[in-house]
């Protein structure tokens, strides 16, 4: 006669990844008003997710955060900043 063992095991975390975008003139901050606008619209989208789903607490990855060149296609300079991070609970 066979014998099936179980064994429980401790629940996993469930991860997600999380990214925004900004696109900024940046006129008085050249080093990084849209990396710091793309940071706060990810951590908002996080907060609101996490409202969202009932979820009390959340760790949240190491934030990072790249840019694209500037362009000059219109009248003033811009480019568009990405921020991305890894979120679990």
């Amino acid at each position: 006669m066979a014998c099936i063992a179980t064994i429980a095991t401790p629940a996993q975390a469930r991860c997600y990844t999380f990214r925004e975008s900004h696109n900024g003139t940046d006129l008085f901050n050249l080093d990084g008003g849209a990396k710091t606008a793309a940071t706060k619209k990810l951590m908002y989208s996080i907060e609101m997710w996490q409202e969202k789903k009932g979820i009390k607490k959340v760790r949240v990855g190491k934030v990072s955060t790249t840019c694209a060149p500037w362009d000059i296609d219109y009248v003033l300079p811009h480019h568009r900043c990405y921020a991305k991070a890894r979120v679990c609970y």
